[in-house]
């Protein structure tokens, strides 16, 4: 009987660890006319972790679904610089830092929280 209930509870104990990883999204300013746009989606979507990569809307967004226990921002900024585009997450706010955005990394979106 304790077998048993130990077996289940390491069963249990496996699976909530497979949850852990989440599902996130997170949305990219990517300015490039909507034929290039569907290239770079193309090129996104081979990136590893990636579920899904679509545009948001004509002015160049680009909305990203990924697994964040396989990849980053900054690993999906850098498949966008590779990809031919510059592209930074909505929300991030970088006029502060020191050089301004196109010579800094990003690090995390700006929840304005």
């Amino acid at each position: 009987m304790k077998s048993k209930q130990l077996l289940t509870f390491l069963f249990l104990s496996l699976f909530s660890l497979s949850v852990v990883a989440a599902k996130k999204s997170i949305t990219f300013n990517v300015m490039v006319s909507d034929k290039a746009k569907k290239e770079v989606i193309k090129k996104i979507k081979k990136q590893q972790g990636v579920y899904s990569a679509k545009a948001v809307d004509k002015m160049g967004a680009v909305q990203v679904e990924y697994d964040d226990a396989k990849t980053d921002i900054n690993t999906l900024t850098e498949a966008f610089k590779k990809a031919g585009v510059y592209a930074c997450p909505v929300g991030e706010s970088c006029a502060n830092k020191p050089g301004g955005c196109l010579n800094n990394k990003p690090t995390t979106t700006n929840t304005m929280r």
